[in-house]
């Protein structure tokens, strides 16, 4: 199909998808390509076969806009120096954890002095700390560090930040040191629970479950364990992973996840207990309803441990990139 443009030259519209990538393309480039403005938007009009789907910004077809497409709509919307953050700049780095948002809005961040303004589908975050984008499956998207921190920083509750800070550091790698530096330069607004659940990722503290049994360690006033760790028997013989381990008296805490099967739970019991090692066993939901019985439990393990002659056994830290491996 042909159009005429003020010139009188002729342009081919079903050339245009290959040209805009996701099929998204800005109603000013499609007038510089020669086609005329009115007939651009007499194109987006109900039953036509574009659409607008923000001011100034088109998809070239009349389907429901893809998640892929309203992404490039909004980067197209914040040109030419908007860069992607937040949440679906997490998912475009391959986060899992991501949650899901209560609204659509993709999260979009411009200079300081830009005057644009944000819409139903498009939040605008003015900022005198433009990122280096970097590219992310065609996207121009914030590093991963400042897409995680501008996604969290409105999260109030523990359980939405620990699953993506223990994500990025554990299994993507991203150095701790990065995400102190972002909390730094940023404004601390909302900093400071990111803070709080970053310095137990570090330390090893992965899920809720593990921080409710640190709080409890303390109850019980046993030295601090280190967590997560991997267990070896004289031998260099892999005998598993816990959840927590004190090196001095070899006394294991295993925490039961639901992936577990029983089986596998009920041999790496066997493994453990047969090098020598103290094992307390418990579950999320034992923690949170019987603390007062884990914390006597633990205690009476410890004194147990402590009084027995220490096995020849070791324990390191679990790579980063197993944790996912209980």
């Amino acid at each position: 199909m042909r159009t005429c443009s003020p010139s009188g030259t002729h342009i081919q519209l079903d050339k245009l998808n290959g040209l805009f990538p996701h099929r998204v393309a800005r109603a000013e480039d499609l007038v510089e390509l020669g086609l005329c403005a009115s007939s651009v938007y007499r194109r987006c009009r109900p039953g036509g076969p574009w659409q607008r789907v923000l001011p100034g910004v088109l998809v070239l077809g009349n389907s429901p806009p893809t998640p892929p497409q309203l992404v490039q709509a909004a980067l197209r919307y914040a040109e030419p120096d908007g860069v992607l953050t937040g949440h679906h700049a997490l998912l475009l780095h391959g986060m899992r954890s991501a949650p899901p948002l209560p609204y659509n809005a993709v999260h979009v961040l411009v200079p300081k002095g830009r005057s644009l303004k944000g819409t139903p589908e498009v939040l605008v975050e003015r900022t005198t700390r433009m990122p280096k984008a970097v590219m992310r499956k065609g996207f121009l998207v914030a590093p991963l560090e400042r897409a995680l921190l501008d996604t969290v920083r409105g999260f109030g509750h523990v359980e939405q930040v620990r699953p993506l800070l223990t994500e990025a550091v554990w299994l993507r790698g991203l150095a701790p040191k990065l995400i102190n530096a972002e909390l730094d330069a940023g404004n601390g607004r909302g900093s400071a629970l990111p803070r709080r659940v970053l310095a137990e990722v570090v330390n090893g503290i992965r899920t809720e479950a593990e921080a409710l049994a640190a709080t409890l360690v303390g109850t019980a006033r046993l030295p601090k364990p280190k967590w997560n760790m991997q267990v070896d028997d004289a031998e260099n013989a892999y005998l598993g992973p816990v959840s927590a381990w004190w090196d001095d008296v070899a006394l294991a805490l295993d925490i039961d996840v639901a992936e577990q099967s029983f089986e596998r739970t009920v041999d790496r019991h066997g493994a453990l207990t047969a090098a020598g090692i103290v094992v307390v066993h418990t579950t999320p939901q034992r923690l949170r309803d019987a603390p007062k019985v884990f914390v006597e439990q633990l205690r009476r393990a410890h004194q147990w441990a402590a009084k027995r002659e220490r096995p020849p056994v070791t324990a390191t830290a679990q790579h980063p990139r197993s944790c996912g491996a209980r």
